[in-house]
This record gives structure tokens, C-alpha cells and sequence, in this order.
């Protein structure tokens, strides 16, 4: 795929569209945010720090900047931030859960919390890598411990759960094949600001290193995070080890998959909208409504009536 943008943009137009991207999710970004997340443009901090002090589009509140102009805007992201906090507390809380799943490489937490995009009824989005060939091993044990400890959403059960509706295994990480066209802003922002929590932090590496490809006509640099990360302890990794062994067959790895298939495909003649969903030995992907289209044209709309 060649470049899908003009092949250099002005430091203003970088910085229009990267706000204009989190606005539409009412999302203000740092100084430092907007240097990570500089849309398809090299920093160039000294042309950043200038527009940002001269640029009579450009609001800045506490440190944060943004597009949009009414008062209440910052005051719903602190309550957001402050909300987001709360969510990280429950990550931490249970991340021994994954730790101890037997045949899962990466749990990483996307979507809306890495972004402090929450409102009072979000949920905790999770994207999961899972070992080859025992994806339905491992999506069994995360939904049943998940469930035993009443953190998985279910049903009208959302409010601080666990979403595990994105699962790819080691040899499907690269999700270039899934990406929406003209382009897929949406999902490369989603890579990018992904937050890893436990696995293998090298499997992390290497789920960015296979998308690095395609993310380069999004963006210029790639920044891996770290900062939710927690290796597994000496006894999370024995459980793990345990549960692999009892359940490392072929045999059992076939029960799950035909099991799981068959009622997922069901749901999926069920569905009024299956545009969100993917189903396949080596990726599950389970939304109603696949939201990155709309996303893609709000945003081309909110940097038209900005430029």
C-alpha cells in the first residue's frame, strides 16, 4: 500500500488533524500527547510549540489542548480522567486473572480507557494474543475466570467489566488484512495508543513490529508503552504452566473450538449488523456495529470546518 496522504504535511495541518481525531471523542491531549500521537508528520517541537501559542483555533485549559471551545468540554474529561483512574484500579486488581490463562501470549487494554475516554457506564475494552493453535483454549479460561469473579460484561452487566471481544493468535497479529478502505484511521489509532497489561511483553513488541508496516502511512513514530505492564509472578506462572499442561492437547483445543465456533456462528446469522464481527481458527472479533467508517468521516468533517 502506498502512502495514502500527501507526502509531507504542514506542522499545522499535523496538528489540526490530531486533535480533530480526539475531539471527536471530547479527548484534549498534553503537549506531550501531541508530539506522540502527531498525525503522519516528524515533531518538529520547536514549529509545534510555536503554532500552539500562535494558532487562534487552538483552545488551551490546565495544559490541555483542544479544538473545541465551550467551557464544559474540559470539565467532562476531568471527570473522565478521574474515572479512568478508578478503571486502571480494577485492571490492576485483576490482572492476576490473566496472568494465570493458560496459552495467552498478550492481553492489552484498547479502545476508550487508554485514552480516558469514560463515561459512567463504559466498559474495559480487551484485545488478546493468544499461542498458536489454542486460541479457544484460552478464550475458555479468561471467559470462565472472568465470569467466576464477576468481571466479564455480560449482558446489561457493562459498567467497569471486562469486554473480551478481540482475540488473534500468534500468527494473525497482523491486522493490515482487516483494515477499512481509503484508510483506517480508526484502527491505527486504536494500535497505537493500545495499552499492554500482562503476557509477554515481547509479544507486544512483536504484535508492533507486524503492523509497523502499514502504521507508517499513519504515522511517523511508533512509541511502545509500558507503564500498566506487570510480568506474571513465580505462582501466576506455575498456575499457567499447570493449566497448559492439562490442557495442551490437540483433543481439548478441537472440544473448545467446535464449541465456541458453533455458537458464534449462530449469534452471527442472528445479527442485524455483522460488520463488527470476524470469525475465523485464528481471530474472533466480536461488536455490533463496526464503528471506524463513521469515525473516518467525522473526522475528515471535523478538520474541514477547522482548515
Amino acid at each position: 500500500m502506498n502512502s495514502i496522504f500527501p507526502k509531507s504535511l504542514t506542522v499545522k495541518q499535523a496538528i489540526i488533524a490530531t486533535l480533530a481525531y480526539f475531539d471527536l471523542f471530547e479527548v484534549p491531549l498534553t503537549r506531550n500527547e501531541i508530539s506522540e500521537h502527531l498525525f503522519f508528520t516528524d515533531p518538529d517541537e520547536g514549529k509545534i510549540d510555536i503554532y500552539l501559542r500562535e494558532s487562534p483555533l487552538i483552545n488551551l485549559k490546565d495544559g490541555l489542548y483542544s479544538l473545541q471551545q465551550y467551557p464544559i468540554f474540559f470539565q467532562n474529561f476531568s471527570e473522565k480522567q478521574a474515572r479512568a483512574k478508578e478503571y486502571w484500579k480494577r485492571v490492576k486488581k485483576y490482572q492476576w486473572i490473566f496472568s494465570i490463562c493458560p496459552f495467552v501470549k498478550m492481553v492489552g487494554v484498547c479502545n476508550s480507557l487508554p485514552i480516558q475516554d469514560v463515561h459512567e457506564e463504559s466498559d474495559i475494552d480487551l484485545f488478546v494474543v493468544t499461542k498458536n493453535k489454542h486460541l479457544f483454549t484460552a478464550r475458555f479460561f479468561l471467559t470462565l475466570l472472568t465470569s467466576i469473579f464477576f468481571v466479564r460484561r455480560h449482558g446489561n452487566r457493562v459498567r467497569k467489566r471486562f469486554c473480551l471481544s478481540f482475540y488473534a493468535s500468534e500468527d494473525d497479529m497482523c491486522l493490515n488484512n482487516i483494515t477499512q478502505k481509503p484508510y483506517d484511521i480508526y484502527l491505527a489509532y486504536w494500535i497505537k495508543t493500545l495499552e499492554p497489561i500482562s503476557g509477554e511483553y515481547e509479544t507486544y513488541l512483536s504484535f508492533l513490529e507486524q503492523n509497523i508496516s502499514w502504521l507508517n502511512n499513519y504515522f511517523k513514530t511508533i512509541t511502545p508503552h509500558k507503564r500498566y505492564f506487570r510480568k506474571p509472578s513465580p505462582q501466576q506462572y506455575q498456575w499457567k504452566q499447570r493449566l497448559e499442561r492439562i490442557f495442551g492437547s490437540k483433543e481439548w483445543e478441537e472440544r473448545f473450538k467446535n464449541w465456541q465456533l458453533t455458537r458464534a456462528k449462530t449469534k452471527f446469522n442472528e445479527l442485524e449488523n455483522s460488520s463488527g464481527t470476524i470469525i475465523s481458527e485464528t481471530m474472533l472479533k466480536f461488536h455490533d456495529y463496526d464503528v471506524r467508517d463513521q469515525v473516518r468521516k467525522d473526522w475528515v468533517k471535523r478538520m474541514d470546518s477547522v482548515l
